[in-house]
């Protein structure tokens, strides 16, 4: 019987440790990734650090953020757009200003009633006028 409890004891004793053991290693997976997460990137700059670089990007500081980039496009398009009304505008007033003059008609060539695609490939042609 006492075999029996030694053997029992120690495998419930190897099976608290391996449980322990195992949830540490859990903990600490769980805490690196958090780590990797929050903490600091393969230059050494914490999240805090990176988001403050992010934010400086969104507020204009005179030139070279992302808000001043934005803003200068915007205003050339605005510019373009201008420029492509006012020539729109000179065409089409140069156009109505101008009388419309009907382009000249070519006068319609009478069709031969030769078979033309028979003499392509060395047939001979009929040619209806002759009756």
């Amino acid at each position: 019987m006492v075999v029996n409890e030694f053997v029992m004891t120690t495998a419930g004793f190897f099976g608290a440790i391996t449980v322990i053991f195992g949830g540490l290693y859990s903990v600490y997976r769980l805490v690196r990734k958090l780590d990797m997460a929050i903490g600091t990137d393969d230059g050494g700059k914490t999240i805090s650090e990176r988001l403050s670089k992010v934010e400086h990007q969104l507020w204009e500081n005179g030139g070279t953020s992302l808000a001043d980039r934005v803003n200068r496009i915007e205003s050339r398009v605005n510019h373009t757009a201008t420029e492509t009304s006012l020539i729109k505008e000179i065409l089409l007033s140069s156009i109505t200003a101008q009388p419309q003059v009907p382009a000249p008609r070519r006068a319609r060539q009478k069709k031969t009633s030769g078979v033309t695609t028979a003499s392509a490939f060395g047939l001979s042609t009929v040619n209806l006028d002759e009756e």
